[in-house]
């Protein structure tokens, strides 16, 4: 029996990869955290747990119907995009709405939701193998890998594979031994989800962006009511205590030209301190090599400004599987192709990264705006 393709990382971007793997009958091996039965076949669990991210662009559609997921966006859990409003380069708080686009705006998804989609079909997919732990180790004898495996339930395994797609997100856990990895910034997210306080109010579903001194707001009304709220700035400029006292999150909202009064108006408030993430933009110096490819974050992890982040995950978990497929039958070309594509696709993201934050000149002599003028 053929070795298994090796798959690492518990995201978006790993389970498009063992699914795509399937449909090239590869056998498949799926190491991630937290991979029992229960937690992956089930609405429990993943479905819970927020995240941000919540901006699914309409390139996604395709790919979730190659993997035969076309319909999980019919989920009340998500919305379409009916209309965006952006406060950006100017004062004006500017609109752009669906019936007046030709293309579609996309989706505001529960990621939780999603991702619990896709484990559910990698769950159910005879052609994948589940272990629960981490890589923490892996060699390179001949045409084999040897992994190493912290398992969730304590000690250690080691198992063996022909390719290794490493989908473990911004640490890049794999790749990062055999390629290095390329800082732009260090982009923080401070993100909370709010409850509507007034249920008397209904809420415009909208998705609000703004601009202020000390970074941007973004803002977007789920299909569930809730309110994704999310700040973006540098560590050292976010408010001293933020992650544990509510003061320093209200003030921010305060100081905002729009968001702040859109929480207010809509019946929402700030109750708690936000969770902290980092949103800096990181990429691998190459994205493949002999025997492995990285996908997802642990590729190139882009700003969220670009909102492309889970499209992004999708189309290179599903690549790096057709040319992984190809590489282990004796040919590396699509596998060179898919890293080309890759590295283009990161050079078009930092020239458009550059003009978008050069569209902002308001706050020119601030440290969080200087820095990117000057990227």
């Amino acid at each position: 029996m053929a070795a298994p393709m090796i798959v690492a990382g518990a995201g978006m971007a790993g389970m498009a990869a063992c699914l795509a793997l399937a449909k090239e009958d590869q056998p498949v091996l799926w190491i991630a955290p937290g991979l029992s039965d229960e937690a992956i076949s089930s609405d429990k669990g993943r479905a819970l747990k927020d995240k941000p991210g919540e901006s699914l662009a309409a390139a996604a559609e395709p790919l979730l119907q190659s993997l035969g997921l076309g319909g999980c966006l019919d989920d009340p859990a998500h919305r379409r995009v009916e209309v965006t409003y952006s406060s950006w380069g100017g004062d004006a708080l500017l609109e752009r709405n669906r019936l007046g686009m030709t293309g579609r705006l996309g989706y505001v998804v529960h990621r939780g939701m999603l991702e619990s989609n896709l484990a559910s079909a990698v769950a159910h997919c005879r052609m994948v193998e589940c272990l629960g732990g981490s890589v923490v180790a892996a060699t390179r004898e001949a045409d084999l890998w040897r992994i190493k495996v912290a398992l969730d339930q304590g000690g250690e395994e080691e198992v063996s594979g022909g390719f290794i797609i490493d989908a473990t997100g911004r640490q890049a856990a794999v790749s990062r031994r055999f390629a290095a990895m390329k800082r732009q910034d260090t982009l923080i997210a401070a993100y909370d989800f709010l409850v509507q306080q007034d249920e008397d109010v209904e809420p415009t579903q909208a998705t609000l962006i703004e601009a202020v001194a000390e970074g941007w707001w973004y803002g977007s009304l789920l299909a569930d009511g809730r309110l994704a709220l999310n700040f973006y700035s540098d560590p050292d400029l976010l408010p001293k205590g933020l992650r544990h006292r509510i003061e320093p999150w209200q003030a921010l909202a305060r100081r905002s030209r729009y968001v702040g009064r859109w929480i207010e108006s809509a019946g929402f408030a700030l109750r708690d301190p936000p969770s902290l993430a980092s949103a800096g933009t990181t990429w691998l110096e190459q994205a493949v090599g002999t025997g492995w490819a990285a996908v997802g974050d642990a590729a190139a992890a882009f700003d969220p400004l670009s909102a492309h982040g889970m499209t992004t995950a999708l189309w290179t978990g599903i690549e790096a599987a057709r040319a992984a497929a190809q590489a282990v039958d004796g040919s590396d070309a699509a596998l060179a192709t898919y890293g080309d594509r890759v590295q283009s696709g990161i050079t078009r993201f930092l020239v458009s990264r550059g003009q978008v934050y050069g569209r902002e000149r308001r706050f020119a002599d601030q440290p969080f705006w200087r820095r990117r003028l000057l990227a």
